[in-house]
């Protein structure tokens, strides 16, 4: 061995000592901390929640991820979406957090896609035992609409009192946790400073003990006849809704069948509330303010109560809308429910329709470019059945045709209809029989 070449073992030698006598420059984690993520903004796709690289969750509007553990360490928390046709997912927010210890994070995605902002709320962990009689309770502001709110905590009947309230929040703002003894309570959010200015008046609400809870204001959506719904998350992310009490359930009627006449229609056993007259095949109502619980539907001829076509029973509930179809089923008039979220989407259009033509009773649904044919074309939706909801088809943004087939065939008994899609617009339709049998009709909703 050279001179040389003995100096430079002699370097290397003493240079992975002194590496190996030093401490580790990587930081050490001493404990865990609970991360997760709520989607608050109203007009956003499902949303991919990322540390770093890894997918911790998908969560969609107005939901909350399942919390996880990770060590105390720093990350970087990312946010997106998925694209159509397969692109690569478009990351809209990053957030890095260095993580404590026995501490609940929970990130909160608000805003706009475009213009999102992530505001990290957190607290203390907590543990409780059986012998606890409170609940420990913040409340979130995440609906921007608002502006600055007031929020009560009360009974049922008691009037917000000024000065009296629990927290007043901007949104993006989380209210310091409070200990509440378990019972029902009724939530109220005022514009700030002006508690006659109700802007949200839950319906009474039985808070057990023993438990962290999360209480977030957001926008209401499609599904929701109330402009704002309160969320509940608990520490291990069970969630609850609340509605606004001064919102009852709506419904609309949809007459789906040749085998049914014109029709009035009545949500009382005594058939003196008639909410629909002369529904006549085809028709589609606006929404109509009904009852909670399980309503009375009752089908006449116009006018005469003595004429009963048809008799069911629709199920509501608090703040929720429906759809009511009147459809055939083995010669006998039926009811189905169908509740579907109008929710618009900012990243791409909705199309959906409820199967109700006898004459094609399993078809397949086409989508394409404006003009194009469906000749080498698979279905975008297949198999569909009779007196089926197909989920919602999500589209881009131009024209396009529709085509409804015989199921397995490239027979076209509907189309082509052409569509120009926006982003964000809401199609739904009902699929209905025609004079001619060999042929059906895709009737689309109005606005609502």
């Amino acid at each position: 061995m050279t001179r040389l070449s003995r100096v430079l073992l002699a370097a290397i030698v003493a240079i992975t000592i002194g590496a190996c006598g030093s401490e580790s420059q990587f930081p050490v984690a001493t404990g865990k901390g609970t991360i997760r993520m709520i989607n608050a903004v109203p007009t956003s796709p499902d949303i991919v929640f990322r540390i770093e690289e890894r997918r911790i969750d998908t969560v969609a509007y107005r939901n909350n991820s399942a919390p996880q553990q990770w060590d105390d360490l720093e990350y970087t928390f990312n946010f997106e979406y998925a694209r159509l046709l397969g692109l690569d997912p478009t990351r809209i927010a990053s957030q890095l957090l260095d993580v404590v210890r026995d501490t609940e994070y929970t990130l909160v995605l608000r805003g706009s896609l475009e213009t999102p902002t992530v505001n990290i709320w957190e607290i203390a962990e907590r543990s409780f035992t059986d012998a606890d009689t409170v609940f420990e309770m913040r409340l979130g502001h995440a609906a921007d609409v608002l502006g600055p709110i007031d929020v009560y905590i009360g009974t049922e009947g008691v009037a917000p009192a000024p000065g009296a309230q629990a927290a007043t929040l901007a949104p993006g703002e989380v209210s310091i946790p409070s200990d509440i003894e378990a019972g029902t309570y009724v939530i109220t959010v005022t514009t700030a400073g002006d508690a006659a200015d109700i802007l949200f008046e839950s319906v009474p609400a039985q808070i057990a003990a023993g438990q962290s809870l999360l209480m977030t204001f957001l926008e209401g959506v499609g599904a929701d006849t109330a402009p704002v719904i309160a969320r509940i998350f608990n520490q291990q992310g069970v969630s609850s809704t609340l509605t606004d009490a001064r919102f009852p359930p709506t419904a609309r009627f949809i007459h789906a069948t040749t085998d049914l006449g014109t029709s009035d229609i009545y949500d009382d056993e005594a058939l003196q509330n008639r909410i629909v007259a002369d529904l006549a095949f085809g028709d589609i109502t606006g929404d109509i303010d009904v009852a909670l619980g399980d309503i009375p539907i009752t089908a006449t001829a116009p006018g005469n109560v003595g004429a009963i076509q048809f008799e069911g029973t629709l199920a509501t509930v608090v703040g929720g809308r429906v759809n009511y179809y009147l459809s055939e089923l083995a010669g006998e008039i039926v009811g189905t429910p169908v509740r579907f979220d109008r929710r618009p989407i900012e990243t791409f259009a909705q199309l959906t329709f409820f199967h109700s033509s006898t004459n094609h009773r399993l078809v397949d649904l086409y989508v394409v470019d404006a003009d194009a044919t469906i000749d080498d074309t698979l279905p975008r939706a297949a198999g569909l059945v009779y007196l089926q909801q197909i989920p919602p088809i999500a589209l881009n943004e131009g024209s396009r045709d529709i085509y409804i087939t015989t199921s397995g065939e490239k027979t076209v008994v509907e189309g082509p209809i052409r569509l120009e899609a926006a982003f964000g617009d809401v199609y739904e339709a009902v699929l209905l029989d025609r004079v001619d049998p060999s042929l059906a009709e895709l009737k689309f909703f109005p606005a609502p």
